[in-house]
C-alpha cells in the first residue's frame, strides 16, 4: 500500500467522522462513509493474485453493504448490517486460515471478551438474542484468529482487535447503556479495523 494511498485513506475517513459528528445526517453520507473502504478495495483488486485475495474482495464488499444498511436505517436495517458484517468476519476467517500456532492467552481473552459482553446485553437483546449471539461468536473468532494465523503479524492483530472494540462499542451502546460519542468512537475504530488488516494482508504478502 503507498504512503498516498494511505494518505487518502486517512483523509478519507477523518472527513466521514467530522461530518458524521458535527452535520449528521448529510445528503449521501452513506456514500461518504464507505468512501475509505472502497479505495481499499481497489487496493486489494490491483495487487497480485494470492490465496486470500478473493476472500478479502468478499470482506470488504459485504462491509460495506453492512455499512450501508447502518447507515440508511440503523434501527429498522440493523439485523441486515448485522447480517452483512458476519459474512465479512466469515470471509476474513477464510483469508486467515490455516491456524500456524496455538496460544492460550488469546484464547482466554476472546472467551473472557464474548462472556462479559453477553451478560452485559442479554437482558436487553430480545428477539435479536440468536443473530447476536452468532455475531458475538464469529467476531470473536475472526479476531482470534488474527492471532493464530499463519499470516500473523501485528497489523493484522491491531485490526482484528480494533474490530473487536468498534463491534463492543456498537453491542454497548445499543442493549446496554449510552455511551458518549458512541458514533464517533464507532467510526474511528472500524476505519483503523479496515486499514489495519488489510494492510496486514498486503505485509504479509510482501515479507512471504
Amino acid at each position: 500500500m503507498t504512503k498516498s494511498t494511505q494518505v487518502l485513506y486517512l483523509t478519507l475517513a477523518a472527513v466521514y467522522c467530522m461530518l458524521s459528528f458535527f452535520a449528521h445526517p448529510f445528503p449521501l453520507h452513506w456514500l461518504v462513509k464507505i468512501l475509505p473502504l472502497l479505495l481499499l478495495l481497489g487496493t486489494v483488486i490491483r495487487s497480485s493474485s494470492t490465496d486470500w485475495k478473493l476472500a478479502i474482495i468478499c470482506a470488504l464488499v459485504f462491509s460495506m453493504a453492512g455499512d450501508v444498511f447502518l447507515a440508511v436505517d440503523r434501527q429498522k436495517l440493523f439485523v441486515f448490517g448485522l447480517g452483512a458484517f458476519l459474512l465479512g468476519h466469515l470471509s476474513y476467517i477464510k483469508a486467515l486460515w490455516p491456524i500456524k500456532q496455538f496460544k492460550v492467552l488469546p484464547l482466554f481473552g476472546f472467551i473472557v471478551f464474548a462472556v462479559t459482553m453477553f451478560y452485559l446485553m442479554q437482558a436487553n437483546l430480545g428477539s435479536l438474542m440468536v443473530p447476536v449471539v452468532c455475531y458475538l461468536i464469529v467476531i470473536s473468532c475472526m479476531a482470534l484468529m488474527t492471532f493464530y494465523s499463519q499470516l500473523t503479524n501485528p497489523w493484522l492483530m491491531l485490526g482484528g482487535l480494533s474490530f473487536v472494540t468498534s463491534d463492543a462499542l456498537i453491542g454497548l451502546d445499543k442493549f446496554y447503556m449510552d455511551i458518549p460519542h458512541a458514533g464517533l468512537l464507532i467510526m474511528l475504530t472500524y476505519y483503523l479495523a479496515q486499514f489495519s488488516l488489510v494492510k496486514g494482508f498486503l505485509f504479509s504478502q510482501k515479507n512471504n
